[in-house]
């Protein structure tokens, strides 16, 4: 951890920038997955007008950016068990099999390892990072060493909400700087929309998908940067309780009364019985995530490379955490507007938001792998990686993209 010169700095609301991870760290392997079943706005839109506040699938996109989510087998049962078997705009995957997140953690891992060309036993450390998982113990971290086939090895898991991708990062690079390991697997699934919200809750359900990523890290010849802060003043905006056993028939019973309002089209009796309930539940003020979540990305992106002397033009792309595509161009006019950055930055936004969702901790990397596809990450290239989550959460990760062994295994795997 590495301390710079507060006299340096502009104002910032939330970055303290004078604490960061200064570390020659790589990345050589990229991975990424999605299951194969989508949900449109039609679905969302079915859910919003029974309850009485309709939209239409094109307001859907229009408002959020977003057209589809890809979700496993078990979330497309659940949509139609909540919304009716008849609901619109579920549509199921050519493979359609149930999956848990470790399974989608286990096929990105694999993934990794194949653009790295690199063999799962020279791996001495996995990270895991998830906003959505059920596994207490054994972790997410500990059954990808499992099932990787890794022997008794380091196997930490992060939990939290989208920023700890982020988080995962500097842990990895305090890791391999401390000669502590010498290739770090990070892992993230998430499945928020069966575990941590109600479908019926349209309004937030409706941001978010699910898949997997991972990343390979090893030590390098290049100096990146990383940072992470936390302001739980700002906790209210986005909230999430988990329950405990003796909360389940509080649950059952408040999803029960929950379904029979949506049957009879009460919206706002069913938005009432919701708020009434802060364990199992995701809360959200979309105000307060808009106004301070582009804010604290801003800020992330601005503090690395003013530690890192890298001008605005020698950064190539910016890739945020794919919360929302309003989110990134808020955080891209801020950088703007309060930091001295040029018009061009708009330009390197990345935003992949539209086909796939909020996927937490596995957003960047699925932005990473979109980027690749398109044929704009070049070797040298300077990126950053920002992100922020609930909590509230944030940071960014600063370095040089360096092409892959095999960058097929990302795109065609």
């Amino acid at each position: 951890m590495s301390q710079g010169n507060t006299g340096q700095w502009p104002h910032y609301t939330y970055i303290v920038p004078q604490i960061y991870t200064k570390a020659k760290v790589r990345l050589i392997g990229l991975g990424t997955y999605a299951p194969s079943g989508t949900i449109t706005n039609e679905f969302f839109a079915y859910i919003s007008t029974r309850l009485g506040d309709p939209r239409s699938a094109d307001d859907l996109e229009r408002v959020t950016g977003l057209s589809t989510r890809h979700v496993r087998a078990s979330t497309m049962e659940l949509c139609r068990r909540m919304a009716g078997a008849d609901a619109p705009g579920l549509i199921d995957g050519p493979d359609a099999k149930d999956e848990s997140l470790v399974d989608m953690a286990v096929i990105a891992a694999r993934r990794a390892l194949a653009s790295a060309g690199r063999d799962a036993s020279e791996i001495d450390t996995v990270i895991g990072a998830s906003s959505s998982d059920n596994d207490a113990f054994p972790t997410i971290a500990g059954q990808v060493q499992m099932r990787l086939g890794l022997g008794p090895i380091r196997a930490t898991m992060l939990k939290g909400a989208c920023a700890c991708q982020t988080e995962a990062f500097q842990t990895c690079a305090e890791i391999l700087a401390a000669s502590s390991a010498k290739l770090v697997l990070m892992v993230t699934a998430e499945g928020l929309l069966p575990n941590i919200m109600n479908v019926l809750d349209w309004k937030t359900s409706s941001l978010f998908g699910e898949g997997a990523s991972a990343y390979l890290l090893e030590r390098g010849d290049e100096d990146t940067y990383v940072i992470n802060g936390s302001d739980a003043n700002q906790g209210p905006s986005l909230y999430y309780q988990t329950p405990l056993r003796k909360d389940v028939i509080e649950m059952a019973e408040v999803d029960l009364k929950m379904r029979q309002l949506y049957e009879s089209g009460k919206g706002e009796e069913l938005n009432k019985i919701l708020s009434m309930y802060h364990v199992g539940y995701t809360k959200m003020n979309g105000k307060d995530v808009f106004r301070e979540a582009p804010r604290a990305m801003a800020e992330s992106v601005d503090a690395l490379c003013r530690h890192a002397s890298l001008a605005h033009d020698e950064l190539s792309h910016i890739i945020p955490h794919q919360a929302n595509s309003r989110i990134t161009r808020r955080m891209g006019e801020l950088l703007i507007n309060d930091y001295g950055w040029p018009r061009s930055t708009m330009d390197k936004l990345v935003d992949n938001f539209r086909y796939y969702g909020n996927l937490s901790n596995a957003s960047i990397a699925t932005a990473l792998m979109e980027l690749l596809r398109q044929g704009r990450l070049h070797d040298g290239q300077w990126m950053a990686l920002p992100a922020v989550g609930g909590g509230m959460n944030y940071g960014c990760w600063l370095l040089r993209y360096h092409t892959l062994y095999d960058v097929d295994a990302v795109l065609n795997p």
